[in-house]
């Protein structure tokens, strides 16, 4: 008669081979726990969390791997080396913090072909660096939390140049402009405007030094042309408006009194209107 071994339930078989299972992942586990393998969260300068998954090296610290950012984006880091090459297709290389934040100073080619090289504080452009635009523009100056702020010097593609403070990203303060052609300007911005005092040497020769307002002549100031005549007194919006003084190089006597857009209003009975030029 044959003889039948008998089997273990059905729930008793399972819990084994769960177990035996567990054992073997823990020791897997185990295994890369010993080589230096991590996953771990990391909490950044900025106050946000990232994952890492990676080798430390021997003192402990977080040294190559993949980070996963809160957003949901990656990227492969390198203490060793210093680098970070992200998902998006940009790279870093520089100084790094304990958890692959940006710190110092270091270099960062973005996807779109702009470039920084310069200072970073806390994974942000911070500091003094000069910053390339993929159309040929330079910003070379200071940044604060990643925005132009302070003095810098902006080179325009287009050959244009700006020397000067800046605020949000925007020229602010005192600064200069000047173009290939011969244009300048020297005096004070608000916003990215002409506002307050400064003097405009145009093109062709022309000065004018006075008030601007939104980007305009507008106040008191004084016109020089090329020819040597001028104007000094009243502007409103661009225009020769209000009241002023008009001197021609001609030995004309020059004229004192009230203009409306370029030309002189003469308070007569007939209410007649003469040009200044």
């Amino acid at each position: 008669m044959a003889k039948y071994r008998k089997r273990l339930p059905f729930r008793v078989r399972l819990l084994i081979v769960f177990l035996v299972a567990l054992l073997a992942v823990l020791a897997v586990i185990a295994l890369l726990y010993a080589i230096g393998f991590r996953f771990v969260t990391c909490h950044r300068l900025d106050g946000t969390d990232v994952k890492f998954i990676g080798s430390i090296d021997k003192s402990g610290n977080l040294s190559a791997g993949r980070i996963m950012f809160p957003n949901g984006t990656v990227a492969e880091v390198n203490s060793i080396d210093g680098t970070i090459k992200y998902a998006s297709g940009a790279e870093y290389k520089g100084g790094l913090s304990t958890c692959f934040e940006r710190e110092g100073n270091g270099i960062i080619t973005f996807s779109n072909g702009d470039s920084y090289e310069g200072a970073f504080t806390a994974d942000v452009i911070n500091g003094y660096g000069v910053y390339r635009y993929a159309n040929g523009d330079i910003y070379e100056g200071n940044f604060n939390m990643g925005v132009k702020e302070g003095h810098g010097k902006f080179y325009y593609a287009d050959g244009e140049i700006y020397e000067g403070g800046f605020i949000a990203d925007l020229r602010d303060g005192e600064g200069k402009m000047t173009r290939p052609d011969g244009t300048s300007f020297v005096g004070t911005y608000a916003s990215g405007i002409k506002t307050g005092k400064g003097v405009y040497t145009y093109s062709n020769g022309d000065v004018y030094e006075g008030d601007f307002s939104m980007d305009m002549r507008h106040g008191t100031g004084k016109y020089i042309w090329a020819n040597g005549e001028n104007y000094e007194g009243s502007f409103v919006n661009n225009n020769i408006t209000g009241y002023g003084t008009y001197t021609w190089v001609t030995g004309r006597a020059s004229y004192t009194g009230y203009f409306e857009n370029g030309s002189i209003v003469l308070i007569s009975p007939d209410n007649t209107e003469k040009g200044a030029e």
